[in-house]
């Protein structure tokens, strides 16, 4: 087995060629990433399962893309005669010796670097009906930006792409992990401690990694922990994803009313009722002490148990009810609707859990009719919650009452269990954080935020709002609802970037979500022309599975049918089924497609950013591209470093092949890869990305941070990055000077320094350092900037002290430049005892808690002060007595002292 990294070449790299006699390509059946998340890095460790099905010898070949900044190694190779460990050799010699053994027949492996972040792994040979493994590390090193980390998996770029894949994620940090996000993709979690969780992840059947796996880490502190992502890499809107859990402070918790509405039919018979008989005692056992409860059944006619709501303490006799509930008759699902909400009209918050298995029989049957009747019965404090059981359900009607009444709808198919999925929901739903919730953006000139309606937020839940903005700047975002304590807003101030790079699934989280609101409303209100043209659209750009676009399989390439869309726009209800399995398979895709499970279609389809492309003829195609005129762009050329200039992202869409389709700015350019003996492209001016790092990212006030620019390829002749600092909470003066970094030819990264200053407040600054204009060799990359935290580690000052009239003194602290700071509690020593410390209230410096004063009473009436630090020892100025014969309200200081700082701080945003 062999391990040979090769010096990265510029974006033309060359792949080596297959060996001369014909062989089988072997297949990718599984990529299996386990990965270890620590404080400093992440470990991943990739396995490749490979399998010949051929009847011929294959040599598995993988272009295996990974993070920016990682290391490889550790290269094994599995499944043979014997296990083979990798060892690192010269690039050249390690190509040449696998050649070699490949001619001889016996097991090899090569890991080669392609590019800075592209490697690719051969092994030959794969006898036919067998298999082998290959496994190797990638160490990514973790750096917190804005409280938060990213786990990528590139695997969307790997080829050949694996047919299934699977992730296991390990964290251990030392922080609390406040959300773990994998947009598109669902994991399941074990939470073991603060900073302590086991997620995974397992692809289904059909599953196409057209979208890169990305696990977003985020610590949680103050009252609003809020994470803003964005992505805009041109001059077109861009988009947002918005993460927060709101936390108000504890109060008294608010006592509710539950009605629980149980289908008690003739189809409900049997284990269907028995189960929705187990969700009902699981909800009625967990009732607050203050809380009451209704039950209501209904099959041809209604029933109630007992005289209008019940408390909580009488809930055994609320279950023995339930237990005496018979199946049999049809289904009065308005009454049942109309005698619940009635019981739910008082002054306190009320929760309705309605579920049913069938269509509505009696009374009222249309959707119109009964949600009129619901509408007319209910109070404004109400939220439902709906389940249909089976496929026989009208989820047209359990979706509206769901929206009407601020809920949501759910659906348990013959092979799940009712109790597991009403329990799931109730544990989710008991204690709500934030009700009745409104969303502001002040700025940013933000559009289509999705979900468009935001129901509750409960503990221990996230809420994921995206979005797009063109109005780049700061913006402030107001959440507003009712709280245990009452109403309550929190604002938190987010700054919406110019251009960013970084975050392209954020485009796939706002299409999907998106889509997934037009899809409830088309359901709902009927199919009309701008509903099915706009979820088209946006599901064609993005790759997105409708039931208005599809893929065929047979073929590689896209096919939305326009005339199917026509078909069903025409026919409403055959486009949307009230009833039956599909429409309860609808309805599940939609709630599907808000949790992140993205189904992005056929293998032939990639997504770059917001763009998606197929496979057309050979020609990797963007999907908004229709037969117009095109711009053709060799990479490596003069213009295409001019194309890069303008629009930085056409290097990940470069990367898709050798000829690729692309939108940038008003038209498409046809990019195409250079013959390698091409000598006026050998020749041409090469291009390479640049990006920005500093390390440290928080640093102690007084030290240097360092400034790192690299390159994605090195340059034939020496580069100068301009860069640009701009002041955050800091002032100008807190920090050095940095103009530029030099990078020499041959090199992939320089560094520069800047300096900080000693600084007499107390909070933590920030300042953030940009790329500034580049030479025309080089192009903006990802991350473009980088913000530092200045952490100041002692504040400067004195102790003020005078005598009063009564024989107490008064005592405040003077910061350096600053006014004095009179502690709450600042009168001591009256009736002391002789050299005995007694100390004051917290003594707070910009919003940071330093100390408390201390004084003690000396023999012969003289004062002596001091300043007991957080977690530190007492403090004693130089000049630290009060004479005893000192005149009545007369400030003295002390001398200078320098106050250590506590450890990091944690700021809250403002709760209203």
């Amino acid at each position: 087995a062999l391990l040979a990294p090769l010096a990265p070449t510029r974006l033309a790299a060359q792949v080596v060629e297959p060996p001369p006699f014909g062989i089988d390509g072997a297949r990718l059946d599984t990529l299996d990433v386990s990965i270890s998340v620590r404080d400093a890095a992440a470990v991943a460790r990739y396995r490749l399962d490979l399998s010949n099905p051929g009847d011929f010898l294959a040599e598995g070949r993988i272009v295996v893309p990974v993070p920016p900044g990682s290391a490889v190694g550790d290269l094994v190779l599995s499944g043979g005669p014997e296990t083979l460990e990798g060892r690192l050799l010269d690039a050249g010699d390690a190509e040449r010796i696998y050649e070699d053994i490949v001619r001889r027949l016996i097991d090899p492996a090569l890991l080669q670097s392609v590019s800075d972040t592209l490697y690719e792994v051969r092994a030959f040979p794969v006898p036919p009906g067998e298999r082998r493994s290959v496994s190797f590390t990638v160490t990514t090193p973790l750096t917190a930006e804005g409280n938060q980390v990213a786990v990528t998996v590139p695997w969307s770029r790997m080829s050949p792409r694996p047919a299934s894949a699977a992730v296991n994620a390990d964290v251990d940090v030392s922080w609390e992990v406040r959300a773990a996000v994998a947009p598109t993709y669902s994991l399941a979690a074990t939470r073991d401690g603060p900073g302590q969780l086991s997620l995974s992840w397992e692809s289904g059947d059909g599953w196409s990694p057209a979208t890169d796996f990305r696990l977003d880490l985020s610590g949680g502190e103050g009252l609003l922990s809020t994470r803003l992502l964005t992505y805009r890499p041109s001059d077109e809107a861009g988009y947002f994803a918005l993460l927060f859990a709101p936390e108000t402070q504890p109060a008294a918790r608010v006592d509710r009313d539950l009605i629980l509405v149980l289908d008690n039919s003739g189809s409900m018979e049997g284990e269907k009722l028995a189960q929705a008989k187990d969700a009902a005692r699981f909800m009625l056992n967990r009732l607050g002490p203050g809380d009451r409860y209704g039950v209501v059944g209904f099959a041809s006619t209604v029933s109630v148990f007992g005289e209008g709501l019940t408390p909580a303490a009488e809930a055994a006799a609320g279950i023995a009810h339930v237990d005496r509930l018979v199946a049999g008759g049809s289904t009065n699902i308005a009454g049942a609707l109309a005698t619940a909400l009635d019981l739910a009209g008082g002054e306190r918050p009320a929760t309705v859990v309605f579920l049913t298995d069938g269509l509505p029989t009696v009374g009222p049957t249309d959707p119109e009719s009964i949600l009129a009747v619901a509408q007319g019965s209910a109070a404004d404090r109400t939220q439902m919650f709906t389940f249909g059981v089976g496929y026989d359900v009208d989820t047209l009607l359990l979706d509206a009452l769901a929206r009407d009444f601020l809920g949501t709808s759910h659906y348990v198919t013959p092979d799940e269990r009712i109790d597991a999925e009403v329990g799931r929901l109730f544990e989710r739903i008991a204690t709500p954080v934030l009700t009745g919730v409104e969303i502001e953006f002040d700025g940013g000139g933000v559009s289509g935020l999705a979900p468009d309606r935001i129901t509750g937020i409960f503990a221990g839940t996230q809420v994921l709002l995206a979005g797009r903005y063109d109005a780049p700047g700061v913006a402030t975002v107001i959440v507003r609802g009712e709280t245990a304590a009452g109403p309550e807003s929190f604002r938190y101030e987010v700054s919406f970037p110019e251009r960013a790079y970084g975050d392209p699934t954020v485009a796939q989280l706002w299409a999907q979500q998106r889509i997934a609101d037009l899809l409830t409303e088309l359901r709902i209100e009927g199919a009309r022309d701008s509903l099915v043209a706009e979820i088209v659209k946006i599901a064609t750009r993005f790759g997105i599975v409708t039931p208005f676009t599809s893929f065929l399989a047979e073929e590689p390439e896209l096919a939305f049918e326009e005339e199917a869309a026509e078909a069903e726009l025409e026919d409403a209800a055959a486009a949307a089924p009230a009833s039956g399995q599909a429409a309860v398979g609808a309805a599940d895709d939609i709630e599907a497609l808000r949790a992140g499970d993205l189904d992005t279609g056929a293998d032939a389809l990639r997504v770059v950013g917001d763009r998606s492309f197929v496979l057309r003829d050979g020609v990797w195609t963007d999907t908004a591209y229709d037969d117009e005129a095109t711009v053709e762009r060799v990479v490596g050329s003069a213009d295409f470093a001019t194309l890069l200039r303008r629009d930085p992202s056409m290097a990940a869409v470069a990367a898709l092949g050798s000829i690729v389709i692309a939108r940038s700015g008003d038209g498409f350019v046809r990019i195409v890869w250079p013959n390698p003996d091409d000598a006026s492209i050998v020749t041409a001016t090469p291009v390479a990305l640049v990006g920005l790092s500093a390390a440290p990212h928080r640093v102690d006030e007084g030290a240097d941070v360092t400034v790192t620019a690299t390159l994605s390829a090195p340059l034939q002749s020496d580069v100068d990055i301009q860069v640009t600092l701009t002041a955050g909470t800091a002032e100008p003066d807190d920090y050095g000077e940095l103009a530029s970094i030099p990078i020499a030819a041959g090199e992939t990264s320089g560094t520069g320094t800047v300096g900080t200053r000693q600084d007499a407040d107390a909070a933590n600054e920030t300042f953030t350092v940009s790329l500034g204009s580049l030479p025309e060799t080089v192009v903006a990359g990802s991350p473009a900037s980088v913000t530092v935290t200045i952490e100041d580690v002692a504040v400067e000052g004195r102790i003020r002290a005078r005598r009063l009239s009564d024989g107490r003194v008064e005592v405040g602290f003077q910061p350096t430049g600053g006014n004095v700071i009179r502690p709450a509690q600042r009168i001591i020593l009256a009736g002391a005892q002789v050299n005995r410390w007694v100390v004051s209230s917290d003594v707070v410096v910009d919003g940071v808690v330093v100390g408390r004063i201390t004084a003690r009473l000396l023999p012969g009436g003289h004062f002596e002060f001091g300043f007991n630090p957080v977690g530190e020892a007492r403090v004693l100025p130089r000049s630290r007595f009060v004479p005893a014969d000192t005149g009545v309200g007369r400030w003295l200081r002390s001398s200078p002292i320098t106050v250590p700082l506590p450890g990091p701080v944690l700021a809250a945003p403002d709760g209203g």
